[in-house]
C-alpha cells in the first residue's frame, strides 16, 4: 500500500508550508503518478480554491501545488490571495492569484470566466471560504443574518453551480465544501451560522444527486474547532478551551493538516464513488456523549472534570 512522507516549514505566522512529499512504497521510489496506485497525484488538474488566503484555505493551496496541481488562489482580500501565490512561487510553483468576493453572483461569473479562459476549466472545486461570529440568537438581524447566509452558503453554491458547468464540459470532477459539526450540533450563539452550515450539507446530497451520472462527486467535510488565529474569538480564554478539549475524545483541536487531509482524499481519484457524503473531522466529538464525573477518582481517570 502506498504510503507518503511529508516534510514541512514553519512559517512566521506559525503555519506549515509542505516542501516535500515522497513516496514511500519500496517498490516505489518516484513520485506518484497518475495510475489508480497513485490517487493523491493531481498533475494535470485545475483547482480552485476560495478562501484561500489563510487558514485552511491557505494550506489546501500548498499542498495542491506541492502534489502538481494548477491552483487558482481565491480570496475577498486581494492582499490575501496575492501573498499566498508570491510565497508559493518562491517555492518554484505557479499559482495564480484570483481574488472576488463569493457573494455577489456577478464576481462569481467573472472568476469562473477568467479560470475557464486560462486553462479551459475545473477539475476540482473547494469551497473552503466561510464565517462565523457569536450573536445571542434574540439580537440577530437581518443584515447579520444574510451576512451568515451570503458566505457560508450562497456564495458556495453559486461557485459550485459554476464549477460543475465546466466540469460537465470536462467529462467529470470533484467538488468539496468545508462544512462545520455546527451544522450537525447546535451551538450556543450560532443559530445563523449553524443553519447555514446545515444548509451546505443538504446542498452537496441534492448536488450530488443531480451530478453523479456526468462524473462529479460532491462532499463535505466539516471539521470541529481548528487551530488558528481564525478562532481567537472562540478560544482566546484558556478555561473554554480547557473546557471544549474535555469534551473531544482526541483532546485537542483539529490541525489544518487534519481537514487537509480529508479534502484531499474527497478530491482524488480514489474517491470517485464517494459522494453526497460529510465527513466529521472533530477528533471523536460528536460521537462522545459527555459523562459527569461522580467521584473524585472519577475526575482523575476522566483527566480532569467535564463541562
Amino acid at each position: 500500500m502506498l504510503a507518503l512522507a511529508a516534510v514541512f516549514r514553519i512559517n512566521r505566522n506559525g503555519s506549515k508550508l509542505l516542501i516535500e512529499l515522497c513516496s514511500m512504497d519500496p517498490q516505489e521510489s518516484k513520485f506518484p503518478s497518475t495510475h489508480s496506485n497513485a490517487p493523491f497525484d493531481f498533475r494535470g488538474r485545475n483547482v480552485l480554491i476560495t478562501g484561500a488566503g489563510r487558514g485552511i484555505g491557505q494550506h489546501l493551496a500548498q499542498q495542491f501545488c506541492r502534489l502538481g496541481a494548477t491552483v487558482f488562489v481565491n480570496d475577498f482580500h486581494d492582499s490575501r490571495a496575492t501573498e499566498v501565490v508570491d510565497e508559493l512561487q518562491s517555492f518554484g510553483f505557479h499559482p495564480v492569484a484570483m481574488p472576488a468576493d463569493i457573494t455577489d453572483v456577478r464576481q462569481v461569473q467573472r472568476l469562473f470566466g477568467d479560470i475557464h479562459n486560462q486553462c479551459g476549466g475545473l477539475d476540482i472545486f473547494v469551497n473552503s471560504a466561510g464565517f462565523a461570529q457569536r450573536v445571542p440568537l434574540l439580537e440577530v438581524t437581518e443584515e447579520y443574518w444574510d451576512q451568515m447566509q451570503n458566505v457560508n452558503l450562497k456564495g458556495p453554491f453559486f461557485c459550485l453551480q459554476a464549477a460543475a458547468s465546466q466540469m460537465m464540459a470536462r467529462g467529470g470532477g470533484r467538488i468539496v465544501l468545508l462544512g462545520s459539526i455546527g451544522g450537525q450540533s447546535a451551538q450556543r450563539n450560532l443559530a445563523a451560522y449553524g443553519a447555514a452550515k446545515a444548509g451546505l450539507s443538504m446542498l452537496a446530497k441534492s448536488a450530488a444527486v443531480d451530478l453523479a451520472p456526468h462524473g462529479i462527486t460532491v462532499n463535505v467535510a466539516a471539521p470541529g474547532a481548528v487551530e488558528g488565529p481564525w478562532n481567537d474569538q472562540f478560544f482566546s480564554d484558556p478555561l473554554y478551551r480547557a473546557r471544549w478539549e474535555q469534551t473531544v475524545p482526541a483532546r485537542r483541536m483539529a490541525t489544518n493538516e487534519d481537514v487537509a487531509a480529508a479534502v484531499l482524499f474527497f478530491a482524488s481519484m480514489g474517491a470517485g464513488y464517494i459522494t453526497g457524503q460529510t465527513l466529521f473531522v472533530d477528533g471523536g466529538k460528536l460521537a462522545y456523549l459527555p459523562s459527569v464525573p461522580s467521584t473524585e477518582s472519577d475526575n482523575v481517570r476522566s483527566n480532569g472534570p467535564t463541562p
